[in-house]
């Protein structure tokens, strides 16, 4: 029995000698099957199973319901090659989708991610646009901060800082030892990442210091909430 399925390779586990397990999102969900000697240079599948690569696959049902790969082929190729900016947000948009999202939450995530690519082809900044998928991807998994008003007496106005374990915005009247205060910019920044529509993705651009402050600590806050770590973080803070 066949199927067609395409979307975007999002991990891969290695599995006995050549073999992989390979991860794909795709607009129906979260779709694995196994891809024999992928990982031999001269497999004519291992292309279309690069890491964050769209590509179509056509898949195989084994009697034990498992599905493994026929054919596969690259449609676009995730090429960071050109800039390490490119090539760092490439793994980091590819491990925190395939940590944090779940399959109930995958047909949500799907349309983001399309969109995130699609701007990264398009030569948006690379970094801007990973950490505006970083907030949405944790507003879909449950754990957006809230950025419209103060967390604890609802006030809109004189807005000062943010506390992540309490999970947003803190006004001058609220603010404590827990809190981190911000300045206007930052304060904007933040709200402009969690709040930004789907095709506002690509229409704004921060500094790469402003970016990594914000993958700092909000990497921090989905350790402390989770436990998921994100190794690609240590990476985006070096470049």
């Amino acid at each position: 029995m066949l199927s067609e399925v395409e979307g975007y390779v999002v991990h891969l586990s290695a599995y006995k000698d050549n073999d992989a397990m390979v991860n794909v999102f795709s607009e129906e969900g979260i779709v694995s099957f196994l891809g024999r000697g992928i990982q031999k240079t001269t497999s004519k599948n291992a292309a279309s199973c690069q890491l964050l690569s769209f590509s179509r696959f056509s898949l195989e049902q084994g009697k034990s319901g498992g599905l493994s790969l026929k054919e596969g082929v690259s449609e676009k190729p995730a090429d960071g090659r050109d800039s390490l900016e490119r090539l760092t947000s490439f793994s980091f948009i590819a491990e925190l989708t395939s940590k944090l999202i779940q399959e109930d939450e995958a047909k949500e995530a799907y349309p983001w991610l399309k969109t995130t690519m699609e701007a990264l082809d398009n030569s948006a900044d690379a970094f801007t646009v990973s950490l505006i998928y970083f907030a949405h991807l944790l507003v879909i998994a449950g754990y957006g901060l809230d950025v419209d008003e103060c967390i604890y007496c609802q006030s809109k106005s004189n807005i000062k800082g943010v506390s992540y374990s309490d999970g947003g915005f803190v006004c001058a009247n609220e603010m404590d030892e827990g809190a981190v205060e911000m300045d206007a910019r930052h304060l904007k920044i933040l709200r402009y990442v969690f709040r930004c529509g789907i095709a506002d993705i690509s229409r704004v651009s921060f500094s790469k210091d402003e970016c990594q402050g914000f993958f700092r600590s909000l990497s921090q806050y989905l350790v402390d909430l989770t436990g998921v770590e994100l190794k690609s973080i240590a990476l985006l803070l070096q470049v």
